[in-house]
């Protein structure tokens, strides 16, 4: 195998596909790159069994052929090229590396020894515009469960019907909901669970052009994002996933609107001498006020802080995780975040007061139970 190109477009083609290569890992061919090189063109793969990524670049090939190399090794040291021409020539397993001064030499591994990456099919693919496929990501993923004792919590749902499609995420304490309008389903009916390493890797490239298309392909087994020169493959979880409608209040008639951003501010400032275990900060909700207050008796803090708000409803009072109510404030886009309640004991629905054409989003929180 030989080819040449520029040590950019080979560092940018690497840097989409390092995500891939696991950090640890008892089979060696899963610490190194695929590169093919076929006519005009190189593949550079890596997988770690439950993702796998390839990008294709153009480059001049003279000697068609693959080999497995070292990914961070590669990765490091075209990082510390200078901007040139690199030619990489593979013989018998052995990877040489030129540059303009320099010559580099490193083992490889057959390529038949690679793990087979699952392909993209063109005729299959639903097209999603860029812009919906990171919201829907950026707005549920960060809900998702980190307790790998309950796997499908782990994973984000993803539902496709008629024309709808949408992503929800919980880890029991609170839940991501979006759903987006796309005509492009082809009347798509499907429900699979995506772990969330392949969904921010596709977040991660997405964003650098939103304004590109995502093709999608629903497998049985594995789920594939054709970005193009990229092909993102992840392996789903197997469900079934919890009944979600059921934990979503339908009767919270309590109404409380605020101010976003200075609602954030408060809750971080008041949130710094809450519970380092509970995080608790409470809410104490009046006609035309909201009292936030929190004490850590580690060392005994205490804060108080009060807010305009319009709130409609009896007087309450109850308590929410900072962290968890700051991670939902974080994804809305309104000056003012609306809060549904219920009672100091149930669910609490937070929405956002802007809405675009064609998608509508919101946050079920529960809340902490108040120390008598």
């Amino acid at each position: 195998m030989k080819f040449s190109l520029p040590r950019s477009k080979f560092l940018n083609a690497i840097t989409n596909v390092t995500s891939a290569v696991p950090n640890r890992t008892t089979l060696p061919i899963l610490g190194n790159f695929l590169l093919s090189a076929s006519e005009g063109k190189v593949k550079i793969s890596a997988t770690d069994l439950d993702i796998g990524v390839s990008t294709t670049v153009p480059a001049n090939v003279t000697k068609p052929g693959a080999v497995t190399v070292p990914a961070r090794l590669l990765d490091n040291l075209v990082r510390e090229l200078p901007e040139t021409n690199i030619e990489i020539i593979a013989h018998d397993n052995r990877v040489e590396v030129k540059a303009d001064k320099g010559s580099y030499k490193l083992g490889g591994m057959p390529a038949d020894e690679f793990p087979r990456l699952p392909e993209s099919s063109p005729a299959k693919l639903i097209r999603i515009p860029g812009e919906d496929m990171i919201n829907l990501i950026r707005r549920t993923r960060f809900a998702a469960s980190r307790d790998d004792t309950r796997p499908v919590l782990t994973g984000i749902l993803w539902q496709t019907s008629g024309d709808m499609m949408t992503m929800v995420a919980t880890d029991g304490h609170r839940l991501a909901k979006m759903s987006v309008v796309n005509k492009k389903l082809k009347g798509l009916h499907d429900d699979v669970i995506v772990p969330p390493k392949g969904l921010e890797l596709v977040e991660k490239l997405v964003s650098e052009d939103e304004s590109r298309e995502v093709g999608v392909l629903f497998g049985e087994k594995n789920i594939i994002f054709d970005l193009g020169d990229t092909v993102i493959s992840s392996r789903l979880i197997e469900g079934p996933y919890p009944d979600y409608d059921q934990v979503i209040p339908k009767g919270n008639d309590k109404k409380l609107r605020l101010n976003r951003p200075a609602f954030m501010s408060a809750l971080k400032r008041v949130g710094l001498l809450s519970n380092s275990l509970t995080h608790q900060v409470k809410i104490s909700l009046r006609k035309s006020s909201v009292e936030l207050s929190a004490h850590n008796p580690d060392f005994a803090g205490e804060a108080k802080e009060t807010l305009s708000a319009g709130y409609e409803g009896e007087e309450m009072e109850l308590g929410y995780n900072a962290g968890y109510v700051l991670d939902i404030l974080k994804q809305l886009e309104g000056e003012e975040v609306l809060f549904n309640l219920g009672s100091p004991l149930s669910a609490g629905i937070i929405a956002d007061t802007v809405k675009k054409n064609g998608s509508d989003y919101f946050y079920l929180l529960m809340p902490l139970r108040l120390a008598d």
